[in-house]
């Protein structure tokens, strides 16, 4: 009897130890649970608090987009040639130039002599109708003459004009009156502008270019024959289309896409762009005109941002 009793009574102590143990273990995981929990830092979840991304926005507009392409050219003399004739008939007895002079309205160019066998001699002087360069002599001394024959051609110097090699692939956009610029070596951040002139109707099938003549619009006394020029020639122009930056474009599944603002939160948009360079692209859907265009800040659809305004 008194083994038994002893028994339970051990019984009673495991019990109530095993107990006091339990609730001391769970007691102790409770507080390191809770301690752990208090130092975790909070979790950036979208449900609670977003970052919030500064960005830069420009408007999309509306505007006009020009490709140009660049080749070298040189600046020549606008030059017409004439025929000087004989006002006479009779024969050239002296011939007064030589090829390459330069002569001034009035000089003499020739000596006919309309004299015919038996008949006094008179000697009757050709003179040049204008100033210019002597291009080429066509008589020669000793030579019977008409009223119709050709005694020299004179070359007249004129305007200064530009005279380019255009690859064929422009021709589908060059035509007179597209408008230029160009650049000198010596004075290259001082640009110029000039006018298509002519087009040659032939395609020179060694190197594939046309012939190409503009007019200077502004020329000034430091422009001379002869000089090398840097031409920008605009070979597409197209008038009110829809322009953004071009580094403002990225991709999204493949696809082109930009982000805009609406009501503070980034937005992606699909667009179709249908010419672009370096600098603009011409955008053909997506975009209307006066949404809010990203062009700085890294987001995703959906980044809540703050537009900043840059310093002007």
């Amino acid at each position: 009897m008194n083994t038994n009793i002893f028994d339970r009574i051990i019984t009673i102590i495991l019990v109530l130890v095993c107990v006091g143990l339990a609730v001391a273990i769970g007691s102790h995981y409770l507080s390191t649970t809770s301690s752990t929990a208090d130092a975790l830092p909070p979790q950036a979840a979208e449900n609670s608090q977003e970052t919030i991304v500064n960005v830069s926005v420009i408007e999309a507009t509306r505007g006009t987009f020009t490709k140009t392409s660049s080749m070298g050219a040189e600046l020549a003399s606008s030059q017409d040639t004439i025929d000087i004739q004989s006002t006479i008939a009779g024969e050239v007895t002296q011939l007064l130039v030589t090829d390459g002079q330069e002569i001034a309205q009035g000089d003499a160019i020739a000596i006919v002599d309309p004299s015919t066998a038996g008949s006094k001699y008179k000697a009757t002087t050709v003179t040049s109708p204008s100033a210019g360069t002597i291009y080429d002599i066509n008589s020669y001394v000793g030579e019977q003459v008409t009223t119709s024959t050709t005694l020299v051609t004179l070359g007249m110097t004129g305007d200064l004009q530009i005279n380019a090699s255009i690859s064929e692939r422009f021709l589908s956009t060059l035509h007179v009156g597209l408008k230029a610029s160009f650049t000198t070596a010596a004075w290259p951040d001082e640009p110029y502008t000039a006018t298509v002139t002519r087009i040659s109707p032939q395609v020179n099938t060694t190197n594939r270019t046309v012939e190409v003549t503009l007019s200077i619009d502004n020329p000034d006394e430091r422009l001379m024959e002869g000089m090398f020029v840097k031409l920008t020639l605009i070979t597409d122009q197209q008038d009110n289309v829809l322009l953004i930056p071009t580094d403002s474009i990225t991709t999204y599944l493949g696809e082109p896409v930009v982000y805009i603002v609406e009501d503070g939160v980034a937005k992606r948009v699909s667009i179709v762009t249908s010419d672009s360079d370096d600098n603009q692209s011409v955008v053909e859907s997506g975009l209307s005109g006066g949404e809010q265009l990203i062009t700085a800040g890294s987001v995703v659809e959906g980044t809540q941002v703050s537009i900043v305004k840059e310093n002007v």
